[in-house]
């Protein structure tokens, strides 16, 4: 009876640290995919001409918090009909969805109600 307990314990806890790794594991892909929504404050189109080489939009959150990302040409940007647009055809106060890398490089951009 002993040893019963005694593997039940062991397979417990093992079972308990591989649990703990895999929410760990979970975690980083969660904040890896994760997605942003905001209200459009500033759109900027990227014009080499003048220097400005990749372009950015600047959303607010709902606390008002505004945060700046990135958008370069490998940026696919969707309107509220999934249908492909420009980053010059996002409009002040438009509700975008953003999946953002680690360095706030928006890899999407979707319109949304």
């Amino acid at each position: 009876m002993k040893k019963i307990v005694m593997i039940l314990l062991a397979l417990a806890f093992i079972g308990s640290v591989s649990f703990a790794e895999g929410g760990d594991v979970v975690k980083s892909i969660t904040e890896k995919t994760k997605t942003v929504i905001g209200k459009v404050v500033n759109v900027t189109v990227a014009e080499p001409a003048k220097g400005i080489n990749a372009g950015a939009v600047t959303i607010t959150d709902d606390v008002g918090k505004a945060t700046t990302y990135t958008v370069t040409s490998s940026a696919k940007i969707l309107g509220t009909s999934l249908d492909v647009i420009t980053l010059n055809q996002l409009k002040i106060g438009d509700k975008i969805k953003i999946k953002p890398t680690e360095t706030n490089e928006a890899k999407s951009i979707k319109v949304v109600k």
